[in-house]
């Protein structure tokens, strides 16, 4: 049996608000703060940039490098 439990917004907004500083301050990871929000990691990401919160550089460039990779890909076809 599964029971579901209606959480007031303002109480959602408040641990949304306490994993995105705990993501912050480098104590849990993207896909550990998504976990908590019950939320795909994408879904956190667009979370990140909803707020206005950057990614961390070391995934930007990791991002990056890929799309370039693509890009090369592709040119090369």
């Amino acid at each position: 049996m599964r029971v579901e439990v209606a959480v007031p917004e303002r109480l959602k907004e408040h641990f949304t608000q306490e994993v995105l500083g705990m993501y912050l301050r480098g104590e849990i990871s993207a896909t550990r703060a998504a976990s908590m929000l019950g939320i795909p990691l994408a879904q956190f990401y667009e979370l990140l940039a909803k707020r206005g919160i950057p990614l961390p550089e070391a995934l930007n460039k990791s991002l990056l490098k890929e799309l370039d990779e693509i890009a090369n890909e592709i040119g090369q076809e």
